[in-house]
């Protein structure tokens, strides 16, 4: 490995990136473990706190688990992440398929409430507009990953839609009902949150772990919002992407 080289970014980011690259090209395979510190931090040029600050980061990301006076490992779960390019308009389950990744969902609940403010305002629909609300949680390889609730006008998707047969996918639903054409564009804003104590209780997480949060509204072709939804998703589980061109 060669030291980090002039840059901009602060020592600790460059590190930081540098070791991501190097575990993403398999350099370090799952469970591996890291050189020790004092090795990394000397390769690098870097100065151990420096190096440390950098490994912190990693595992809050998830990509690296840290044990007390043994050392620094490669999360054994890492490759199990599923890596989503959000300029590609497919669901999570197409994005599993594609990847060979199993995908199951728990904890569904299907029910209709009259519009809030705050959806009149993302579905552009009246006052107590019955809203069919989706909230469930997603399994990756048999461990939650995620919870998404997704929120639509009843007279575009009611709860008679999800059948015995629904995998999780609103995306899909919405396809299948309208046909693939229906859904002309999505806005998607990206946060990143702590999680509450629901969220913790639904993923199975300490509280305040930190979380993705994707928002996105789905539009038909004519421009009107056909659903909203909001998903929480554990990092090490999932890498989202864009290519800019």
């Amino acid at each position: 490995m060669q030291p980090l080289r002039p840059d901009r970014a602060p020592l600790h980011v460059q590190a930081q990136n540098r070791l991501r690259v190097l575990i993403e090209q398999g350099r370090f395979g799952p469970g591996e473990q890291l050189p020790a510190e004092v090795q990394l931090a000397a390769q690098f040029g870097i100065s151990r706190p420096t190096l440390r600050e950098a490994l912190l980061h990693l595992e809050r990301e998830g990509i690296v688990v840290r044990r007390h006076g043994v050392g620094t490992f490669v999360a054994l779960d890492y490759h199990q992440r599923m890596d989503s390019g959000l300029e590609r308009m497919e669901s999570i389950l197409e994005v599993a398929e594609r990847q060979g990744i199993a995908v199951d969902v728990v904890d569904l609940e299907v029910f209709i409430e009259p519009a809030t403010k705050a959806l009149m305002a993302e579905l552009q629909v009246e006052r107590d507009t019955p809203i069919t609300w989706v909230r469930r949680v997603l399994l990756v390889d048999g461990m939650r990953a995620a919870y998404m609730v997704d929120a639509a006008p009843e007279s575009i998707l009611g709860p008679g839609d999800l059948n015995g047969s629904f995998a999780g996918s609103v995306v899909d639903l919405l396809r299948q009902k309208s046909g693939a054409s229906a859904i002309g564009q999505a806005v998607a804003h990206i946060a990143a949150v702590n999680a509450d104590e629901t969220l913790a209780e639904r993923l199975r997480v300490e509280r305040g772990q930190a979380l993705l949060l994707l928002e996105e509204t789905l539009f038909d072709e004519a421009g009107a919002a056909i659903d909203y939804s909001h998903n929480y998703f554990i990092p090490n589980r999932f890498r989202f992407h864009v290519i800019r061109r």
